[in-house]
This record gives C-alpha cells, sequence and structure tokens, in this order.
C-alpha cells in the first residue's frame, strides 16, 4: 500500500507535484491557505499530519519581494511554519519532505555547488529557507525525525508567477518592449523547468530507502541573464533592445549547481533545455493572451 500524503502548500511547483503523484496512485491531501488552513494554527496542522504517512512541506512565502516587503510575515510563515511541521512530524513519527532552495549557495566559493558546498546566501528568503534545514536537522538529531530536503532551483514555465524573469522577459519582447535586466547581465543561473523540477520531486517520495539526506534538484545548465534575453528573442522571433538597471540589492553572480547526486540516490536529471522550456511556456504566454487558458 502506498503511504497517504500530505502536501502542505499548493503554488507552482506544488500544483505540479501533486498531479504527478496522484497520477501514481498517491492519496494526497492538500493543505493550504486557499482552504481556509493555515501552517501556523497548530491544532489544524497538527490534525492533518496525523492522517498522513508523508508530508511534503512546501508552504512558504516564495516572492522575494512579498517576503522583503513583509519580513515578520515571511518569518512567521518560513521558519516558524517549518518549526510547527517538523515538530508533530517527529512528534507522530512522519517522514518529512522539505522544500529548501538552491539559493542558500548565494555567492558561494564552492562551485559547482554540491551539497557539502560552503552556503553564503545573500538575501532573506534563502537565509529563511537555511534556517528551516537547520531546524529539521535539530529534531532529527534530537528525535530521529526522518527527512529528506530537497534544494529546488529557480523554476520556470507553465503558471509560473509573473514576477518571474523569463515572464517579464517574454512579456516585454512579445510587446517590443526593451528587455530589462538589473546590472550587466553576466550573472548565471541554474533555471529548471517545471516538469523537471516537478519529477525531481516525485523521485524523492519514489525513492523511500533514501531518508535523512539534504538532495540539489536542478537543471545543470547555467546560463547568463543576457543569455536568457537572446534565446527569448530567438524563440519569439523577435528583437528588442536590452535596457540594463540597477543591479538588485542581494545579488548573486554565478550559480552551478552539481546535482549529481539526485542522479546517483533517485535516478533523476533535468532533460529540458531552457530554450526547449521556454518554447513550451511562450506556447502557454500565447493561449493566455487569447483567453484560451
Amino acid at each position: 500500500m502506498k503511504p497517504k500524503i500530505l502536501h502542505i502548500g499548493k503554488g507552482f511547483i506544488g500544483t505540479a507535484v501533486i498531479n504527478r503523484l496522484q497520477a501514481l496512485g498517491y492519496e494526497v491531501e492538500l493543505f493550504s491557505k486557499s482552504f481556509g488552513q493555515d501552517i501556523t494554527n497548530r491544532k489544524q496542522l497538527e490534525e492533518a499530519i496525523m492522517r498522513n504517512d508523508y508530508i511534503i512541506q512546501m508552504a512558504a512565502i516564495a516572492d522575494l519581494n512579498e517576503f522583503e516587503e513583509k519580513p515578520l510575515y515571511g518569518m512567521n510563515i518560513n521558519i516558524w511554519g517549518t518549526v510547527l511541521v517538523a515538530n508533530y512530524c517527529a512528534k507522530h513519527k512522519k517522514r518529512l519532505y522539505n522544500i529548501s532552495t538552491c539559493c542558500v549557495y548565494g555567492n558561494t566559493p564552492d562551485l559547482p555547488s554540491n551539497e557539502e558546498s560552503k552556503t553564503n546566501s545573500s538575501e532573506i528568503y534563502a537565509e529563511a529557507k537555511l534556517a528551516g534545514e537547520h531546524i529539521i536537522k535539530g529534531y532529527n538529531k534530537s528525535f530521529d525525525l526522518e527527512y529528506v530536503i530537497l534544494r529546488v532551483a529557480t523554476t520556470y514555465g507553465v503558471e509560473m508567477r509573473s514576477s518571474l524573469a523569463p515572464a517579464v522577459f517574454l512579456g516585454q519582447v512579445c510587446s517590443g518592449e526593451p528587455i530589462t535586466i538589473h546590472g550587466d547581465g553576466k550573472q548565471t543561473r541554474t533555471l529548471t523547468y517545471i516538469d523537471d523540477e516537478a519529477d525531481g520531486i516525485v523521485a524523492a517520495i519514489t525513492h523511500p530507502e533514501v531518508v535523512n539526506e539534504t538532495i540539489n534538484i536542478s537543471s545543470q545548465e547555467e546560463l547568463s541573464v543576457e543569455d536568457w534575453a537572446k534565446i527569448i528573442m530567438k524563440v519569439v522571433g523577435k528583437e528588442v533592445p536590452i535596457k540594463h538597471v540597477v543591479n538588485r540589492k542581494g545579488q548573486t553572480f554565478k550559480e552551478i549547481i552539481d546535482a549529481s547526486k539526485a542522479k546517483r540516490l533517485l535516478g533523476w536529471e533535468a532533460k529540458i533545455s531552457f530554450e526547449e522550456g521556454i518554447q513550451k511556456t511562450y506556447e502557454w504566454m500565447q493561449k493566455i493572451w487569447r483567453g484560451e487558458w
């Protein structure tokens, strides 16, 4: 019998993960504020955790702009919420799959960054996620909490937030506006398409022998922001100017993620290139603009 799963938080990545788990025959209960549920409501949370076997903790304030505008709210959800989830999972002997972020590496000198690399995060969201990781490991050491921490990459694709750079760039190109790049555009990232990211998270669930591990779930395709702009213009078939504006505070300048551990332990690796993913994303955005989605 497959374990029953509680998925805390919905959102862009969560929806894709839930759909995949259900297609594989898992019974998934969704715990979400859209249903009037609150990760900081102890009674609601504990009762939901008690009903299930595996807990996926994905509830978070993921938009950095929102987090910086409301830091106490962000800390309450991202840190205190994780404390409560870890506490009740330990109390009731449930396995916890915690969705963290590759942003914890920040401006680390250790490149490519593997799970043992030094973390040097450059902004508050990443630090809150790293705090959550330490909380979970503390519960493991003192209360034998079973966990898997998945450090996911910045994810783009169908149904992504409009504030993510690929969506912004696509919108600017399609409307003939200049692409706005913060800084010189040489900063690099390993953006990962939603299908790959969701498949990586599900791979962790379907490999129950893998436990008490931290694993990167990321593409290993390093591209600069200027590269994104050029690829997006190629996919859309339109060239627009690039406008450089002041760099963001807390910028990460070089990101290269080593996801070989995921391949070794979970049999997973990203398959979709940025150009292919942008093509899929562009087709989806066109459907939205035509009112077909």
